[in-house]
């Protein structure tokens, strides 16, 4: 993605998210801010925990999609189970504070959670195979949130499910057909349809086009805003791929070993990162009108989060890095209008 196409894509969401802010739903109501918030993972009490979200703050407004960008492994999904109380068993939010809609998440008994889930905060999962029982049909599975909350009528449900296939475009015959018979662009979509069943407020997207074609994922993309327009609901997208997050979000947060490093306007972090690692990740697209050999890759390989660093944990890999980013962790602070960044040479990063 060049410069241009980015800035085209870019152009058409900020179009369609200045329909969404003209609509009388009032779209700067914050729905989820999130506060300080550390998830680790641990075996048992004896093992050192793996911090893989340590410290993140960041808000969704209705209507507004929030994209959090990194490689794998940064905390990007552990985020996004955090946000729904759906982490495993060996994961636990050790503090900080979820509040959506004014609810603070975390304090929410654990018999009342499923209250939330689907309901008001929906996901759709990595991997679309991984979010429906083989042995089920793809209606059944849909139904299911319909069911458990009680959104329409039993005997409207049936008819209720064939809308959301024929939403997502699909046939509505697909309810009768298991997820086995689907191509990996149908299951995709059959999981948007799932995820928008109860209409909730904040749609979680975990790498919504992972291992789909590039016309599957552009019809992915186009659908998710389509469905947000007619929804209005917030949206946190969970994505590695840069190019498909810029094309989505109204914001975007960087996370790299566990933290947010940089969160800006989509356009501004295009335009003019204010980290070295963002501003590596942007090299990194591959763009097909240069020779392969010119895409840049980021050398070197994350921080063990078992063992972070005590400095910047990009430092290592960075090549504005110095002493001062060895020993002290810098603060993500204000470098401009909804700009912020963690980085002690921040002014430098455009000469890299």
């Amino acid at each position: 993605m060049d410069r241009q196409q980015g800035t085209s894509d870019r152009s058409r969401t900020q179009d369609m998210s200045t329909q969404t802010q003209e609509r009388p739903t009032d779209a700067a109501e914050t729905l989820l801010s999130v506060r300080d918030l550390s998830t680790y993972y641990s075996e048992d009490e004896t093992d050192v925990p793996v911090r893989a979200v340590d410290g993140v703050d960041f808000e969704i407004a209705r209507g507004e999609t929030y994209g959090l960008v990194g490689e794998s492994g940064c905390g990007k999904s552990t985020l996004g189970l955090s946000l729904i109380r759906a982490l495993p068993p060996q994961g636990d939010i050790v503090e900080g504070e979820i509040r959506f809609e004014g609810r603070e998440i975390g304090q929410i008994p654990k018999s009342e959670v499923k209250d939330v889930q689907w309901a008001d905060i929906s996901m759709i999962y990595q991997g679309a195979q991984n979010a429906f029982n083989p042995v089920k049909t793809v209606g059944a599975q849909i139904r299911e949130p319909l069911r458990v909350h009680d959104i329409v009528p039993e005997e409207e449900r049936e008819g209720r499910v064939r809308e959301l296939l024929e939403k997502v475009n699909l046939q509505p015959d697909v309810a009768e057909q298991y997820p086995h018979e689907l191509s990996g662009g149908m299951k995709q979509r059959a999981a948007i349809a799932m995820a928008i069943a109860c209409e909730p407020d904040l749609l979680i997207a975990d790498e919504p086009t992972t291992a789909l074609d590039v016309i599957v994922q552009a019809e992915v993309l186009n659908m998710l805003q389509r469905l947000q327009e007619d929804l209005n609901f917030g949206m946190l997208v969970i994505s590695h791929n840069l190019a498909a997050i810029m094309k989505l979000s109204d914001r975007i947060g960087v996370m790299y070993g566990g933290k947010i490093v940089e969160s800006a306007p989509a356009e501004t972090l295009y335009d003019a990162p204010k980290h070295p690692y963002t501003a590596l990740l942007l090299r990194s697209l591959i763009d097909p009108r240069r020779p392969p050999e010119q895409v840049e890759t980021i050398e070197g390989t994350p921080p063990d989060l078992r063992d972070p660093p005590t400095g910047c944990r990009f430092a290592e890999r960075c090549a504005l890095a110095t002493q001062e980013c060895r020993d002290g962790e810098p603060p993500l602070e204000s470098v401009g209008e909804a700009h912020e960044t963690a980085c002690f040479h921040h002014e430098e990063v455009s000469e890299l």
